[in-house]
């Protein structure tokens, strides 16, 4: 029971970020998900003939990292991103991984864009 609970949560959720439209300053084809905040500061953008090498960190007092993941694991997908393995995303020639860890009192998570 809780884990549809979780679902509909997340289902829920992605309204709401499509309303605000929000989106990582160094990955603007990645949202942020309602309830993170980006980490100023903390973004890294390197554009090159061979492909984009993103790097941007987000940090939350109430979300879990479950429901982190489990955000992302619905949202990328709809934006074209295939989940290779668990936080892992590939896009055309693009690799997306996501870490998502529990510092308390924070739940922090680094997006990482390379080149496949």
């Amino acid at each position: 029971m809780k884990f549809f609970l979780f679902i509909a949560a997340l289902f829920l959720s992605i309204p709401a970020f499509a309303e605000q439209g929000r989106f990582f300053e160094a990955l603007y084809d990645v949202p942020v998900m309602p309830g993170l905040e980006e980490v100023p500061g903390e973004a890294m953008l390197f554009d090159k003939p061979d492909g984009r090498i993103a790097s941007v960190v987000a940090a939350s007092k109430t979300l879990e990292p479950a429901a982190v993941a489990g955000f992302y694991s619905v949202t990328l997908p709809q934006m074209g991103w295939q989940k290779t393995t668990q936080n892992q995303y590939v896009r055309e020639d693009e690799q997306l991984s996501m870490e998502v860890v529990r510092k308390a009192p924070l739940t922090v998570v680094r997006f990482t864009l390379s080149p496949r």
